[in-house]
């Protein structure tokens, strides 16, 4: 399973460029499956002192007018808030907001260890949330396997595509299919 960060223009951002004019705002998406994504609000903020004036005020403004609209469970606890700072920003002040996980995860990205790129947002994204940047490499007397390797049951899973909507028929199914893999192992058929 593979996915990326995608730049998404077809969806509404502007109460967050009404809200604060002076911060350059862009959403991605990473998505999962028809109805499941990750959603990622990037901030380019100027300075530190805008960073701190507003990044209390930003998460709960996406917390009120995007999160709450979500159908999807896993959407809904998987938004992040990217800040982007061309500068350095304290040590202290980059903890408070990333432990502060009200609504959604936040992340501070500034100019400590490299000059930041605007046109690398999706790149940063995909690194640092889906690790995309980590290799394994094979250990020495080893052959790289190209398949990977599921249990029977895990494999089963990934191959039945059960519906993860939180309706009510969706979940008596994902129940069904428990409960008969659970029979299946329990009478050592698996």
């Amino acid at each position: 399973m593979t996915f990326e960060f995608d730049l998404e223009s077809e969806v509404d951002i502007e109460f967050l460029d009404e809200a604060f004019p002076e911060i350059e705002f862009s959403f991605y998406r990473a998505k999962i499956d028809a109805n499941s994504f990750l959603s990622v609000f990037s901030c380019w903020v100027e300075n530190e002192k805008w960073l701190e004036m507003f990044w209390s005020r930003i998460n709960n403004l996406i917390g009120t007018e995007y999160q709450t609209k979500l159908q999807d469970e896993f959407s809904s606890w998987n938004i992040y808030l990217a800040f982007f700072i061309p500068a350095e920003v304290s040590n202290a002040l980059k903890y408070n907001i990333e432990n502060e996980t009200f609504f959604m995860r936040k992340v501070v990205f500034d100019s400590k260890e490299k000059a930041l790129d605007k046109a690398n947002i999706s790149t940063y994204l995909n690194n640092h949330i889906l690790g995309k940047d980590i290799r394994i490499e094979p250990r020495p007397n080893q052959e790289a396997d190209d398949e990977s390797s599921y249990s029977s049951v895990t494999q089963k899973l990934l191959d039945d595509k059960l519906p993860m909507s939180k309706a009510r028929d969706d979940k008596e199914l994902r129940e069904k299919w428990l409960a008969k893999v659970i029979s299946e192992v329990n009478n050592d058929e698996v």
